[in-house]
């Protein structure tokens, strides 16, 4: 079909002028459906293409998916996604969009141009770019759709490190951001805050920071204490990254006054409110607490806490977890980092990336972890003179270490001993987190796109993975490619235990006990990992992993924590997770790769 057949196209979207990407495709259905026009199959079908363009919902935080189904229902079925797309229909989308007069929808044909041309070109990104930007920021259209779009742009330019389209960018929302006309001051906090979720403009910090606090103030003074909290939080952790300790700790201390004020105003409206107040005095609390230990007398920080905790009580609730949390700085990390990166760029395939990815950090050898200990034992020996006891975030009894003592109680050695081992083994995750798993991940994003698609028939194809499991583990792992770890974990966790229980029952363990009654049960996780056949089927060293961070108390816990709803928030965005994605990433891997080695060595 020529381009001049889609006149009609054109008079529509024209017609259309400055509205949103979903009223057009609102008006493209009409249209489409109108029994008083006389449109051609041809006519119908580009009709019902530029419907479905037009309804994905733009999600530019993810550069595998950045196009998301406006619905999906219970059943399966969901409007329109880029992989619906056939060739034909993209052949139309290129001939087409260069007589596209509507911004947001040149912008939107050449992104999903980009998305799902093969091989891909470079200059579709750039002019979806180009569009996404051509009006710079608007304030009518920020919040509906502009910010998603000024964001989706500057994750394009900087997927292809275009260092000039990443400049204009930039430029565009610092001015937006320092503009004093009152529009623009009502999102200024959005476009802070899109600046931080973009990590840019790291030269503007100081600026972004002073700004902020000056608007919290005028918030707080006008008695808008909830806007004035987001502010003043934000200003502080700009601060922050400005390395001006003083200004940071003062705005601390604004969130947190902020906090105490919202907290006593919602504590005097009567009994309703009293669920927010404690809330707020929490939050409160918390605020406070962030404040360096150098600055508490000069702020008065515990007498305040000290009556922020009488209304807590008051409202009826108690405090929580206290204790803070200091690192050191850990000597050489980037070069770590650097490495780590340098170990998985540049391949040739998604699947390739991922081989490499599968062995960015080394698993702990038990018995050379088991030596380091007992070495330190042996030169820390007052160390272990003495128990220990491990408590929950909510203060309950999780653990108790027995003391070594002056005795001849080898059991007691022993417990310490792998105890300790556990405790070293937990203090790894965070390092190869840190420094070796999320380096290389984010680098691989940088190169590659993985589709759900791509990692389910990974799965599929993997002999570990059970088939009545695949789109479950598929999922968790996709999670992962996308940095939902603390969602991931809680598919993970129960299928990791899955696939230990297959695995047991092909060696021919027996992975069930009846009871009194003569029903059967399955074997928990624990339990499984104590039979004598998991040290064959997964090696001293994996086994140990597995143990120590699925199911022994001292470690992560996760598969107790997730079965039993006590993973805290903190826990869920901790490293434990995002390394227990790993773990089953790389057995995942691996298992291909054993898999088709042994088909060679057969054939």
């Amino acid at each position: 079909m020529e381009i001049s057949d889609f006149g009609f196209l054109q008079n529509i979207i024209e017609n259309e002028g400055g509205k949103s990407l979903q009223s057009l495709s609102t008006e493209f259905g009409r249209e489409s459906s109108r029994e008083d026009r006389d449109y051609a199959v041809e006519e119908q079908n580009v009709l019902s293409l530029f419907k479905n363009i037009t309804s994905m919902m733009l999600t530019p935080k993810s550069n595998n998916e950045p196009f998301q189904p406006l619905m999906q229902m219970a059943d399966g079925r969901r409007s329109a996604l880029p992989a619906d797309l056939s060739q034909s229909e993209l052949t139309i989308l290129a001939n087409l969009v260069e007589r596209i007069s509507h911004v947001a929808l040149k912008a939107r044909v050449y992104d999903l141009l980009w998305i799902c041309c093969k091989p891909k070109k470079p200059s579709h990104a750039k002019c979806a770019i180009d569009f996404y930007i051509k009006d710079g920021i608007k304030v009518d259209t920020w919040r509906h759709a502009g910010k998603k779009e000024i964001e989706r742009a500057y994750r394009l330019a900087r997927q292809l490190n275009d260092r000039e389209r990443i400049t204009k960018i930039e430029e565009i929302i610092i001015s937006s951001f320092n503009n004093n006309a009152e529009d623009f001051v009502d999102i200024a906090y959005s476009i802070a805050d899109l600046i931080e979720n973009l990590n840019a403009l790291k030269e503007h910090n100081l600026n972004i920071a002073e700004r902020l606090e000056s608007l919290g103030e005028s918030l707080k003074s006008k008695g808008h204490l909830k806007d004035a909290i987001r502010y003043f939080e934000l200003s502080s952790r700009k601060y922050k990254k400005s390395l001006n300790e003083d200004k940071h700790v003062v705005t601390l201390v604004q969130a947190a006054e902020s906090y105490a004020l919202d907290a006593e105003n919602h504590f005097n409206l009567g009994a309703g409110s009293k669920l927010i107040a404690n809330s707020l005095f929490e939050n409160a609390i918390h605020a406070y607490r962030k404040v360096p230990a150098k600055y508490r007398e000069e702020y008065s920080i515990d007498e305040r806490i000290s009556k922020l905790r009488h209304g807590l009580n008051e409202s009826g609730k108690h405090t929580l977890n206290e204790m803070g949390l200091f690192q050191t700085p850990i000597e050489g990390a980037d070069e770590v980092a650097q490495l780590s990166k340098s170990h998985v760029a540049g391949k040739g395939s998604e699947y390739e990336a991922l081989v490499y990815f599968s062995g960015i950090c080394n698993v702990d050898k038990y018995d050379s972890l088991m030596e380091r200990e007992k070495k330190s034992m042996n030169s820390n020996f007052l160390s272990s003179f003495f128990g220990s006891t491990q408590y929950a975030s909510d203060g309950r009894v999780i653990a108790k270490t027995p003391s070594v003592g002056l005795g001849d109680d080898q059991e007691s050695v022993n417990v310490t001993l792998f105890d300790n081992m556990v405790r070293t083994f937990s203090r790894n995750i965070e390092l190869n987190v840190k420094l070796a798993i999320v380096p290389a991940l984010h680098q691989i994003l940088s190169e590659h796109s993985f589709s759900k698609n791509f990692i389910f028939e990974m799965c599929d194809y993997s002999p570990l993975i059970p088939k009545s499991s695949v789109h479950l583990i598929s999922h968790a792992l996709w999670l992962g490619l996308e940095f939902e770890f603390s969602t991931a974990i809680h598919i993970l966790a129960p299928q990791l235990e899955k696939i230990v229980r297959e695995q047991l029952k092909e060696a021919g363990a027996h992975t069930t006990h009846l009871d009194k009654t003569g029903i059967e049960h399955e074997k928990g996780l624990s339990t499984l990992l104590d039979m004598p056949e998991s040290l064959e089927v997964f090696g001293q060293d994996h086994l140990f992993e597995l143990t120590a961070l699925f199911t022994n108390s001292i470690g992560p816990n996760l598969r107790n924590e997730v079965a039993h709803g006590l993973l805290t928030d903190n826990a869920a965005y901790s490293e434990a997770p995002i390394y227990a994605w790993w773990v089953l990433m790389r057995m995942t891997i691996h298992s291909i790769i054993t898999s088709s080695e042994e088909k060679d060595n057969a054939e």
